[in-house]
């Protein structure tokens, strides 16, 4: 990479250096720099963003046939199964979620995908409406009371026999089971939506190479970080500062998957850091501080902090709800760890690249 970037550089070098008419010089860190910047988020979207809009779909595909199949035969096989295709699904969107920037942020469009926390009082009361539950009602309703957080509230209880309950002979049961099923048709069509809005924006994010907040690689290293700061904010933090019912903070408390969920974000954001795409060795922000901006010793920190956090995680035995109770310091330590990467990248990173930082940790989810 470096050789071709070193290459690009010099010829057009040569080219201004030979033409006396020319107004400008192009000085090689010039031509470098953007020249880094363009093989950066060119590699994102094609081996990351893309790749994992794809897998979205296809695996929400199974949680749309899983909600057919539990329609038809509402019984408690179906429901673990369907259950089980949320789990899934979920997991893979906190893989796509952590992509909100630039033109998608402003459609506000993941947030009808998922929105935490989920307003389950809202939910109930949109069940008791006279008219039909379907995906017009659904699109009409806030963002708190729909997508995967909303589908999880439905889904899991104390029991899959309660559930199934619920679903099945309540007072309510028909309109709920309506609620649900409009509620998954309407996040499959959002989560479709995104997929074209991405295929409509990639020329422009590709080509989007300025410095400064509208960059495409501005965007994407505040992205990163406010996904960060949201992980260990609204995911971890509060959880830890509750004065009662601290479980309930945790975004996935009811599905017991909010340990795999922080995994599966910090994960990604690694590889996105990394380069390390599915299949695919790209140019990532770490070959951007080696072989652009020459600042190795920024590199190994990040990555030893990126390690440090992902290992908290590893190692933390049994769901995050119960570690709350069991072993706090395990999450404290992992609130410190992932502050630890925070700072890196807001002022090492962000000050040797030129990145102007956006995001603060009072701004919210």
């Amino acid at each position: 990479m470096k050789n071709k970037i070193l290459f690009i550089a010099f010829l057009l070098l040569v080219f201004s250096c030979g033409n006396d008419d020319s107004d400008e010089a192009i000085s090689i860190s010039e031509v470098t720099v953007e020249e880094g910047r363009l093989m950066q988020v060119s590699d994102l979207y094609d081996f990351q963003i893309k790749v994992n809009q794809s897998a979205h779909l296809e695996v929400l595909g199974s949680l749309v046939s899983a909600s057919l199949d539990f329609s038809a035969n509402p019984a408690e096989v179906e429901l673990l199964a369907l259950q089980k295709a949320w789990k899934a699904s979920f997991l893979n969107w906190k893989s796509n979620e952590v992509f909100n920037l630039g033109a998608i942020q402003n459609s506000f469009i993941h947030t009808r995908i998922n929105q935490w926390p989920t307003n389950f009082e809202a939910i109930e009361d949109n069940i008791l409406e006279e008219e039909t539950l379907n995906n017009a009602f659904v699109s009409s309703t806030g963002a708190n009371t729909k997508g995967y957080s909303a589908i999880e509230y439905l889904l899991f209880h104390d029991s899959a026999e309660l559930v199934l309950a619920e679903l099945t002979t309540d007072v309510n049961a028909e309109k709920r089971m309506q609620y649900l099923l409009a509620l998954i048709e309407n996040l499959n069509e959002q989560s479709t939506a995104l997929q074209i809005f991405w295929g409509e924006v990639e020329p422009s994010f590709k080509s989007n190479l300025e410095t400064g907040v509208n960059g495409s690689q501005n965007q994407v290293v505040n992205a990163i970080i406010a996904a960060l700061e949201s992980m260990k904010g609204t995911k971890i933090e509060e959880a830890l500062n509750a004065e009662s019912d601290g479980v309930t903070y945790f975004e996935a408390y009811r599905s017991e998957i909010s340990k795999e969920a922080l995994i599966e974000n910090l994960e990604t954001l690694n590889n996105s850091y990394l380069g390390d795409y599915i299949g695919e060795e790209g140019f990532g922000l770490d070959d951007y501080l080696k072989e652009v901006l020459d600042r190795p010793d920024i590199d190994t920190a990040i990555q030893e902090a990126f390690q440090v956090a992902l290992d908290d995680l590893y190692t933390i035995n049994g769901s995050i709800e119960d570690v709350l109770v069991t072993d706090v310091n395990a999450l404290d330590n992992l609130r410190t760890d992932l502050q630890t990467v925070i700072g890196l990248l807001k002022t090492d990173f962000s000050s040797a690249a030129n990145i102007v930082v956006t995001f603060n940790d009072t701004d919210g989810d």
